[in-house]
């Protein structure tokens, strides 16, 4: 009896639109090994290209006069350092766009959709988007003034009855 208890509790559901699945605990950690092996494999491989790689690279290294090394690792000291740097100016452009979308009004979660790696057309961006929001909620606003415009001589007609009641005409 303890034991179905047990087994009723460990058992665990998944929902899905119209129906139910009920998984029994083994059933669910074989699904579980089975998602984590697949995941296991793919981190492995990926580990593996990149241990192949650094092998390669190592191996072209060694083949390499001392002058020509010196010359591939300057090389690729430059291309890290030129990453890192296009990643510092994204970052300060990212940073100068959220203050500039505040500066005009939009909120900065809109970033992303004027961001560039150029900061003038990031501005040109920002200032685009501005002017097609500003277009847009004014033709909304005069969409919604309009509304329907009073029929002429209803509040005279209202006047006139009264008028009429009261013996003034």
């Amino acid at each position: 009896m303890a034991d179905e208890v047990e087994t009723e509790v460990q058992d665990q559901e998944v929902e899905t639109q119209d129906e139910k699945l009920m998984f029994t605990q083994s059933e669910l950690d074989s699904l579980i090994d089975k998602r984590s092996a697949k995941a296991l494999e793919t981190a492995k491989s990926k580990w593996d290209e990149e241990k192949q790689e650094a092998i390669t690279k190592a191996e072209q290294l060694a083949k390499m006069s001392a002058a020509d090394r010196k010359e591939a690792e300057d090389k690729a000291k430059t291309e890290a350092f030129n990453k890192r740097e296009q990643e510092l100016n994204m970052r300060e452009y990212r940073y100068e766009a959220k203050h500039q979308l505040e500066e005009v009004g939009l909120p900065d979660t809109m970033v992303d959709m004027v961001l560039s790696d150029n900061a003038e057309i990031t501005k040109n961006n920002i200032n685009t988007l501005n002017d097609l929001v500003n277009k847009h909620v004014e033709a909304t606003v005069n969409e919604r003034l309009k509304g329907s415009e009073p029929k002429s001589g209803q509040n005279a007609g209202v006047g006139s009855a009264m008028a009429q009641a009261l013996g003034i005409k």
